[in-house]
């Protein structure tokens, strides 16, 4: 079945773009925004064309009590500067005039059914997280305490690590934590100081590697804006412009070739194998405790590229809890290979900061001794 559209505007070159017999569309013209509203059974999807001679904000405000009361979704043709006054308003999405028709249907089909979910969130106040005073107290003693007592072992990885590879004794890997906030995320250095060389030259060995032609023909060499504005998102390349799909395209090119097997990765050094065979290269995060940038309980802060996939309305309320280094999914579901998939563990990343309080910490925490004994490789 072909998604309905009210089209109001006069932009010739958007209608016919929807007007093809090959897409998924019925397209209806309106000039008056409100005839609509004779029609709106009739109607799917609603997009307004930003028209410079007209009160917008007054016709958006006046369509939307009709829209929202029937359920209907509504797209604006118009420009950045006013967008986040029409989502506020709660129209659905903003685009530009050059909008691709196939990124117009599948957003409206998400929208069409999740109507229920984003509506409540729309409603949903969200609201700066501030770690509470007990928290913070609870995070200084107990981690002042575990690095007191594990000083001297400190001390011997320092020098064992010193030893057999020259750099520094620790690392700060970017992670992203409460609120999107990038910190240092500390642990023991566990490989060679070269890693990154080492992993150019294993790459070029690996036995998995994907080889994807367009990937590499285009890559720094991005079109003018112009060309690339028809095929949907357009972001800013080293080079110029190039369309979101081609990023996409080639990061799932460097994801696949990340993934290399191999029984003894030369990159690791023999001490760094026994620290993390024991998750001894962990202890470090103790001092992100003291520091403010976690807690102890909590939800595990993520890397950047795993954060930039957690952006949604559906996930985000994730990053409203503190940044831990135990949590509740990593003591939930243990012991078997694979039991617990990605969007489980994000949901109880929701459930904890929604619910977390001083004796939930302390559960936690009284299940993590066991959980961490059930050694998985994952």
């Amino acid at each position: 079945m072909k998604c309905k559209i009210a089209f109001i505007g006069n932009n010739r070159e958007i209608i016919e773009r929807f007007s093809s017999d090959d897409l998924a569309f019925l397209i209806s013209v309106y000039e008056n925004p409100f005839e609509i509203v004779k029609n709106i059974d009739d109607i799917d999807l609603v997009m307004y064309q930003e028209n410079e001679n007209d009160d917008n904000r007054l016709i958006i405000n006046g369509l939307m009590k009709v829209i929202l009361a029937n359920r209907k979704v509504i797209f604006v043709i118009g420009s950045k500067q006013k967008a986040s006054y029409y989502i506020q308003s709660g129209v659905h999405d903003v685009y530009d005039k050059n909008v691709n028709p196939e990124i117009i249907l599948k957003r409206y089909h998400f929208i069409s059914t999740h109507y229920d979910r984003l509506s409540e969130n729309k409603k949903e106040e969200i609201k700066l997280y501030k770690l509470p005073r007990w928290k913070r107290t609870f995070d200084i003693v107990f981690a002042g305490a575990v690095l007191l007592f594990l000083s001297p072992i400190f001390i011997i990885i320092a020098l064992a690590i010193s030893i057999e590879s020259k750099g520094k004794v620790y690392y700060a890997a970017p992670r992203i934590g409460t609120g999107y906030q990038v910190f240092g995320f500390l642990k023991f250095r566990s490989m060679y100081q070269d890693a990154d060389k080492r992993v150019d030259e294993l790459m070029k060995k690996n036995q998995y590697q994907v080889q994807n032609q367009s990937v590499e023909s285009t890559e720094g060499k991005a079109d003018g804006y112009e060309k690339l504005s028809g095929m949907g998102p357009v972001l800013i390349h080293d080079d110029g412009f190039i369309s979101e799909d081609k990023v996409k395209e080639q990061k799932a090119v460097k994801r696949e070739n990340a993934f290399f097997k191999m029984a003894n990765d030369p990159r690791i050094t023999k001490v760094g194998r026994i620290l993390r065979n024991t998750s001894i290269d962990e202890l470090p995060q103790f001092i992100n405790v003291l520091k403010g940038d976690m807690s102890i309980v909590g939800n595990r802060p993520l890397p950047l590229y795993e954060a930039e996939l957690l952006t949604t309305d559906q996930w985000a309320k994730r990053f409203l809890a503190p940044a831990g280094i135990t949590g509740l999914w990593q003591v939930t579901k243990r012991g078997g290979a694979n039991v617990m998939s990605a969007d489980e563990r994000k949901q109880l990343d929701i459930e904890y900061a929604e619910n977390y309080s001083f004796w939930y910490d302390v559960k936690i925490l009284l299940k993590t001794i066991p959980a961490m004994l059930q050694h998985e490789n994952v």
